[in-house]
């Protein structure tokens, strides 16, 4: 019996000196990238990102969006070695 494919998206905020723990995860893109945006304003946060994942299905998470001051950005590259853009 095949399960039901369920997306879940997270967000989370990027502080100074580091990436914040998971503040929200839904299953609705829209309310993730309402709350990262309006995250992305907070005192001390440098901006909020939301992450796509397949439940139960590791190796699916990939970024979706990044919010700087309200304002959506360019989702960089970040690959499994976790540098940014190939550098």
């Amino acid at each position: 019996m095949n399960e039901p494919t369920v997306i879940i998206y997270t967000v989370h905020a990027v502080r100074p000196a580091e990436v914040g723990p998971i503040v929200l995860a839904t299953q609705s893109r829209k309310a993730a990238e309402d709350h990262a945006a309006e995250l992305s304003n907070d005192p001390g946060v440098l901006a909020a990102q939301v992450t796509q994942f397949v439940l139960n299905q590791p190796g699916t998470r990939s970024a979706v969006a990044l919010f700087v001051a309200g304002q959506r950005q360019q989702v960089p590259y970040v690959s499994n070695d976790r540098s940014v853009n190939g550098r």
